[in-house]
């Protein structure tokens, strides 16, 4: 990876799925000066590093949050299409030296202080997810988005609904509703291409 390059761990599992990651590039420090200035990141939904290996590879603090001990530890399981194998983040991390640098927290990132700690963060996927339907989509977002420190960005990519039942769920919005959910006072919202499957909005650092 280049000093100003960003892309997803190809190796990761969720590697080949698509991602607007690496449009971060363009608005975050990476390589020696993120190295010298340290900005933290919290990755929702770490997994197994797809986002966090990335973000540590070019200068941050990482804090990955996951409850999936599968994504975490390793392990294998059984599809429709056949056995998969899964490298662990955290035998991944021991790999590439970068244990340090990652605080790995397994809890619901709903009980975790809001408190404007972060540079950056972000999430991919991970709102519709059954286990998340404790709280409202609104609940969600604005959770993960009181996180962000003054100035820094929060990153969001979510699923859109294919079919009735996910459209009525609440969990897979048109772009207009995540808009809605998204414009807050204090924040500027921005992305590549302003595409339906992303919000990149920045707190204002006023």
């Amino acid at each position: 990876m280049k000093d100003h390059v960003l892309d997803v761990d190809e190796k990761s599992y969720w590697g080949p799925y698509y991602s607007y990651f690496p449009a971060l590039a363009r608005y975050i420090p990476l390589g020696e000066y993120a190295r010298r200035v340290r900005p933290r990141a919290c990755v929702l939904g770490a997994s197994d590093g797809k986002f966090a290996l990335p973000l540590l590879r070019a200068g941050w603090e990482v804090v990955g949050v996951e409850t999936d001990a599968l994504f975490l530890n390793g392990g294998e399981f059984d599809l429709v299409d056949g056995h998969h194998e899964v490298v662990g983040l955290r035998q991944r991390l021991a790999s590439e030296g970068l244990t340090d640098d990652c605080v790995i927290v397994e809890q619901d990132y709903m009980t975790l202080p809001a408190s404007g700690d972060f540079q950056l963060v972000m999430g991919s996927g991970l709102w519709s997810m059954p286990p998340n339907r404790a709280h409202t989509l609104e609940a969600l977002i604005h959770h993960a988005m009181d996180m962000v420190a003054p100035g820094g960005i929060f990153f969001g990519e979510y699923l859109i609904g294919l079919n009735d039942e996910e459209r009525r769920c609440g969990y897979y919005p048109p772009r207009e509703e995540m808009d809605t959910i998204v414009d807050r006072p204090g924040w500027q919202l921005f992305g590549p291409g302003r595409s339906p499957c992303s919000n990149c909005p920045r707190r204002s650092s006023s």
